[in-house]
């Protein structure tokens, strides 16, 4: 009870003091403010009562099979070997709750308690099939090299220790995987095609700054920022065809797109350009627009560029005569998957500094081995006009919420792993205080020290993998289940192995951390004795 609540007061401690600096802390490109991190308060009062209870109840559990009498602590009955076939009962019942809840029909209501009630009992089940399994594994193992025999005879004296350390990590990385196999399974839903192309461009810019030279010096200064490798500037605007039409009549309109021969070729199927050329642009594979086009684009005749259909309504309507000789070409689809018909024309036909309510639209290829490229372009943006719009291009969409839940699941993740290995690495370096000893009276025999070091790798690496193993195949049994109640396919099965990797990292991790207590309990001094 005094180290629970005691634990509890180290506990707040530790977050209350991390919380403050948590807004430094970046994975995988995000972080948090402390804000984020307020609990609500009943969460916070079901802990402080959860974590003493449930240590004081495990102790008196533990308790019942030993007897504590003046001359030392002894087991009531020697040890037994664990049985099998109870702790297949528990995630049989948890698959068997999942099964009889049924598929959830897309629009009908979720009761998430049977579900939860499910999957908690498969979890807990596989943390006790954990003790079984190592016993079992290795009981079989025999012979090898010297520090493998070690801390093979070691698990096999007591794996109890070991599977409980390992156990945590065995939920945490069976959960993880169920639940980024089922979230896989969902993430075509949240997840849609933008239709546009990163090759082409990666950034696409608006801005309805157009006085002066603005559209020129818009295009210049971005060609010039470091890490730019093309740009497709234009200035667009709207034009309709000159006339008085009644209050019933629609006025014909289309767009004008002012830009250089090699912005307007990557936006039309134009297979030659000059400066100075203009062109009639029509739709693919629609004649009705097409014809809508034309009624506006007239060649030899002249249109009326008006503030009316622009941004800037204090702008004076323009006249412009479209040549006679545009040529007529269809349009392709932009970097942003958008298409452009109407008329384009060249700077030597018509200068954008004339255009009214006009605005300038940038696609920007960049050399994305640049560092802070990115940057590069928006502070470029912000010189040309603080106003300007900066939009980064992706080949898909997915949903923000559907994001920020699995990065959560990350973090999640990532954190309960890093508790486990602070368990872990207790845990053994208690372990290793208990031996001290029998450990100086290894070294006094002759045993190197390295195979000593390389014994208590072996010791975290056989519970870790065995624990990794359970939590794999329970992971993706439970995940699948899951993803089928939701009339889903698996989508992607080795989503296991990046948790696999952590389990293994932690082997690591602990062991290194390890070693300094080793080396010094291997003195000759652990020897002497009182």
């Amino acid at each position: 009870l005094f180290g629970s609540l005691l634990g509890l007061l180290a506990g707040l401690a530790f977050f209350l003091v991390g919380r403050r600096f948590i807004g430094h802390i970046e994975l995988w490109n995000h972080s948090a403010f402390p804000s984020d991190l307020t609990p609500a308060l009943w969460q916070a009062a079901l802990i402080a009562v959860a974590v003493p209870l449930s240590a004081v109840l495990v102790t008196l559990v533990a308790m019942r099979s030993v007897a504590v009498e003046p001359l030392g602590v002894m087991r009531h009955t020697g040890g037994r070997r664990r049985r099998l076939w109870w702790r297949l009962l528990v995630p049989a019942l948890g698959l068997a709750v999942l099964g009889l809840t049924g598929k959830v029909e897309e629009d009908a209501p979720v009761d998430p308690y049977p579900i939860a009630a499910g999957a908690v009992l498969v979890l807990f089940g596989l943390a006790l099939l954990l003790p079984w399994l190592l016993e079992a594994g290795v009981s079989r193992l025999h012979g090898g090299a010297p520090a493998w025999q070690l801390a093979v005879r070691r698990l096999q004296l007591n794996s109890g220790a070991a599977s409980r350390a390992v156990s945590g990590i065995t939920v945490a990385v069976a959960g993880a995987v169920a639940l980024q196999m089922l979230f896989a399974a969902v993430g075509d839903e949240f997840e849609s095609m933008t239709g546009q192309d990163p090759s082409r461009a990666q950034f696409h810019t608006f801005s309805e700054k157009v006085t002066g030279d603005a559209a020129a010096r818009t295009i210049e200064k971005f060609r010039a920022t470091e890490g730019v490798e093309r740009v497709i500037g234009t200035v667009e605007t709207y034009v309709i065809k000159p006339g008085t039409f009644g209050e019933d009549e629609v006025t014909p309109t289309t767009s004008l797109t002012v830009g250089d021969c090699a912005t307007l070729k990557e936006l039309a199927e134009i297979s030659s350009c000059a400066e100075g050329d203009s062109f009639v642009v029509h739709p693919r594979g629609d004649k009705e627009m097409s014809d809508w086009v034309d009624e506006t684009a007239r060649k030899g005749e002249e249109i009326e560029l008006n503030p009316e259909f622009g941004w800037n309504p204090k702008a004076k309507s323009v006249r412009w005569t479209l040549p006679a000789d545009a040529a007529t070409v269809t349009t392709s689809r932009d970097p942003i998957g958008q298409e452009h018909w109407g008329i384009m024309a060249t700077v030597g036909a018509i200068d954008p500094r004339t255009l009214p309510s006009a605005q300038t639209i940038a696609q920007i290829k960049v050399d994305e081995g640049v560092e802070d490229v990115a940057e590069y372009v928006r502070n470029t943006a912000a010189r040309i006009d603080p106003g300007m719009r900066v939009a980064t291009l992706a080949s898909t969409e997915r949903d923000r919420q559907y994001a920020s839940v699995q990065t959560g699941l990350r973090f999640g993740a990532v954190a309960t792993l890093l508790l486990i290995a602070s368990s872990m690495l207790i845990s053994q370096l208690e372990q290793l205080r208990e031996r001290k000893r029998l450990l100086s009276v290894l070294v006094a025999f002759g045993t190197r020290r390295v195979t000593l070091g390389w014994s208590v790798l072996w010791q975290t690496a056989l519970p870790v993998t065995a624990g990794l193993l359970v939590a794999i195949a329970g992971g993706l049994g439970l995940g699948a289940v899951m993803t089928w109640m939701l009339d889903k396919t698996v989508t992607r099965w080795w989503l296991f192995l990046p948790m696999a990797g952590a389990g293994g990292a932690l082997i690591v991790l602990v062991t290194l951390l390890s070693l300094p207590l080793l080396w010094r309990l291997m003195r000759p001094d652990g020897l002497r004795t009182e």
